[in-house]
């Protein structure tokens, strides 16, 4: 595997070259300042660009396209990253050594055009296209509840600060979606290519000098910007926890539990957390959350804890009936208290270290997941794998103890529903 940035005006290319897939992937990443106003409206402008252009007119133009492409596939995907909102263009498509001889001239324009030549008529886009976007935006809005999980982790956060990032919803606000015009579209359209900074990612078996070239006299956007920002979100620790109920239309109680994990160094960010969390939440039927909450006293069917790096926060949520909450909590603390204490053996840390790298040998295995950790490692320095898989193996237990005694308690928070409130 061979890695190479190119470096050029108004785009930065980094390409990824290996045989070890049937398949190649382009991305292009727009980066820019997190604005909560802006999320619904990007949502909406990266469905419409993939989904017509002036070109491919109609949906079905476009499916026909791709199929004449061997399959290749497009989608489009915003998505908060820390204090950054990303808008992503991502093609998947055949190993130009199966196809013709002109597949990978005609593969590689097929996003381009999409980007550069939106289904846009007197600064409109296209009106059936919009409507049936908007439609489709409405719905993945609407469906939020639908996973009491992330919908009451959503509502914990949103509880613990509304005014952090960290609690805006990324699939969009639905007053903002009604007000949303094909005008204001094609004004968020120039001030996506006017202001944001553009990365393009390859990965694939691929001649990259070459792509290098192509995409060069592809990209026709000139603009050339910065971007200072820092990722990483400030969420504050809180030094009276707080305590919410609230209830929801969920035959199961839902409790979160939010930590802040601000003081970390970058080797607990990177390395050290994670082999805490596996032996704490994350490990499935290994950890301590699942051998106290349900193995011992069926509390619940599940129960985890996710680490939040950009957020700082680790998050717990366990699916438990209303009038358990005092003791689930309890158990919890229990839980971490032994974290703290040491209270666990060097078999669990071995066993942990040994999933974790598994993990991450799987990982190597997916093309996109492989190009997601260059794309993280650029803009956080988050580690490459390979690197990752070396350091693990380094965590000690003292290390994982002091980890512990850096996560404080912020937010404790259920969402009950009707037929299971406190009596």
């Amino acid at each position: 595997m061979k890695y190479k940035e190119y470096k050029r005006d108004s785009y930065n290319l980094y390409t990824i070259k290996t045989d070890k897939f049937r398949t190649c992937e382009i991305e292009i990443v727009f980066r820019q300042k997190l604005s909560k106003e802006k999320i619904t409206i990007n949502n909406l402008l990266i469905d419409c660009l993939t989904y017509t252009s002036k070109k491919y007119p109609k949906r079905k133009d476009v499916v026909i396209a791709l199929e004449e492409l061997y399959s290749a596939n497009i989608l489009g995907i915003t998505s908060r990253v820390g204090n950054a909102l990303f808008s992503n263009i991502i093609l998947e498509f055949l190993n130009p050594k199966y196809c013709d001889k002109d597949y990978l001239d005609n593969v590689l324009a097929f996003p381009f055009e999409m980007l550069f030549n939106p289904n846009v008529k007197d600064n409109e886009f296209d009106l059936h296209t919009f409507n049936c976007m908007k439609n489709r935006n409405r719905a993945d809005i609407k469906s939020t509840k639908d996973i009491p999980s992330m919908y009451a982790i959503k509502r914990a956060l949103i509880n613990m600060d509304n005014s952090s990032p960290t609690s805006f919803m990324t699939t969009g606000y639905l007053d903002d979606l009604e007000e949303i015009t094909s005008e204001d579209l094609y004004k968020a359209y120039n001030d996506l290519l006017n202001n944001a900074v553009c990365d393009i990612y390859v990965i694939g078996d691929l001649d990259m000098d070459y792509v290098d070239k192509r995409i060069a006299k592809l990209f026709t956007n000139r603009y050339i910007k910065e971007l200072d920002i820092d990722y990483f979100v400030n969420n504050k620790n809180r030094k009276k926890i707080l305590d919410i109920e609230e209830t929801g239309n969920y035959e199961q109680a839902n409790l979160v539990m939010i930590y802040n994990t601000s003081k970390l160094t970058d080797k607990e960010k990177n390395y050290i957390i994670h082999v805490f969390n596996y032996i704490f939440g994350s490990g499935s039927l290994t950890t301590k959350l699942y051998k106290y909450l349900r193995e011992e006293n069926s509390l619940c069917y599940n129960a985890y804890s996710l680490y939040q790096k950009l957020d700082n926060l680790l998050i717990i949520f366990v699916g438990i009936d209303y009038q358990n909450k005092k003791q689930c909590v309890k158990l919890v603390n229990k839980a971490l208290k032994e974290m703290v204490n040491g209270k666990f053996t060097e078999e669990e840390i071995n066993y942990a270290k040994n999933s974790l790298i598994s993990s991450t040998e799987a990982i190597m295995d997916n093309a996109s997941s492989l190009l997601d950790n260059y794309v993280f490692h650029n803009i956080v320095g988050t580690p490459l794998l390979s690197e990752r898989r070396k350091e693990l193996n380094k965590v000690t237990k003292e290390e994982i103890v002091n980890v512990a005694k850096k996560i404080k308690l912020n937010t404790v928070y259920i969402l009950g529903g009707p037929s299971n409130e406190k009596n």
